[in-house]
C-alpha cells in the first residue's frame, strides 16, 4: 500500500488497522500517479514477484478476480500483461466502465470498450490494444523490459496507454480477462465533494490530460501521421472552448489550452 504523501493521516490509520496485512510505503512528496505507483513497482522488483498489480484506491474488487487474472496468461508466454472487466461502483455496478481498450494508432487515439453497457452477452475474453492503470497485472519479466511507468505524464491519463505501447513494442500481446471483476469509484482522485466555480473537477486535471494526449502523440504516432492527430485534437480543443465558455469556465479553457500547447511544444523524457 503506497501512501503517496496524502498528509491526512489516512495512511497511518490504515496501517494501525491493517499493518500485518499489507506492507505499507510513505512517500515524501506526492509523486503523481504515475511515480506512486513506480514507488510499488521497484518494490515488487526488488523482492522477486513474478507478478505485479497496479490497482486503484477507489475500487472494489471480486474475492476471486486476482486468481482469474493470473491464470489467464501464467501459461501464455505471449502475453505480458492482463486486464479485468471493470464496473463503475456505487449505483451503476451493473454498469461497464471498462472491459479493454482500442487505439486508433494514426491519430493517437485511445478509446475504452464497451463504456456505458449493461449487456453482458458480446463481452468476451479477448486480445486488447491497450490496459487501464485502475487495474492492471504485469508479468514482472515483462516490466523489467519494457520499463516503469512515465513519471512525467504524473497524473491524467496515458501513463498506461504509454506502458501498454511499449510492452508490444516489446513483443508481448495485451489480455482482457472477462471473468474477472472489480468496481471503480471513477474521479473520485480528481474530483472534489464540493462545487466551485469551475465545478467538482480540478482545473489542472483538463491541462493535465490534453497535455498527457499530445505527449503519447509525440512518443508513439508515426511522423508521418502526427499533423493529422494534431489537427484532430485542435478540432477537439475547439469543441471543448464552446462547452467551456457556454458555461463561463475559464480557468478550464485557459488550463485545457495550456496543456495542448506544453504538449505540443515542449519535450518530455525520463
Amino acid at each position: 500500500m503506497i501512501d503517496n504523501h496524502s498528509g491526512d493521516g489516512s495512511g497511518e490509520r490504515l496501517e494501525n488497522e491493517f499493518g500485518d496485512f499489507a506492507h505499507f510505503i510513505f512517500t515524501q512528496e506526492n509523486l503523481g500517479f504515475s511515480g506512486g505507483n513506480n514507488v510499488g513497482f521497484r518494490y515488487a522488483l526488488e523482492n522477486g514477484f513474478d507478478y505485479i498489480l497496479e490497482l486503484n484506491n477507489d475500487t472494489e474488487v471480486e474475492p476471486d478476480f486476482l486468481d482469474k487474472l493470473v491464470f489467464s496468461i501464467d501459461d501464455k508466454p505471449e502475453y505480458g500483461i492482463a486486464q479485468p472487466l471493470i464496473f463503475y461502483n456505487g449505483e451503476r455496478r451493473n454498469v461497464i466502465w471498462n472491459a479493454g481498450g482500442k487505439l486508433i494508432a494514426f491519430l493517437g487515439l485511445s478509446l475504452t470498450k464497451k463504456e456505458g453497457k449493461t449487456d453482458l452477452s458480446d463481452v468476451r475474453s479477448e486480445e486488447t490494444d491497450w490496459t487501464t492503470g485502475c487495474a492492471t497485472l504485469i508479468k514482472t519479466k515483462v516490466l523489467r523490459e519494457a520499463g516503469l511507468l512515465k513519471e512525467f505524464f504524473f497524473f491524467g491519463s496515458f501513463e498506461d496507454v504509454d506502458l501498454s505501447m511499449r510492452v508490444r513494442e516489446k513483443g508481448y500481446k495485451l489480455w482482457f480477462e472477462s471473468e474477472a471483476k472489480i468496481y471503480h469509484s471513477v474521479g473520485n482522485s480528481s474530483k472534489s465533494k464540493t462545487k466551485g466555480k469551475e465545478g467538482f473537477l480540478n482545473p489542472i486535471v483538463h491541462y493535465l490530460a490534453q497535455r498527457n494526449q499530445m505527449i503519447f502523440i509525440k512518443h508513439h504516432t508515426k511522423n508521418i501521421f502526427i499533423p493529422l492527430a494534431v489537427a484532430v485534437q485542435f478540432g477537439k480543443m475547439l469543441l471543448y472552448s464552446i462547452y467551456f465558455i457556454g458555461r463561463w469556465r475559464l480557468q478550464k479553457l485557459k488550463m485545457a489550452w495550456k496543456g495542448f500547447a506544453d504538449g505540443l511544444i515542449k519535450t518530455y523524457h525520463d
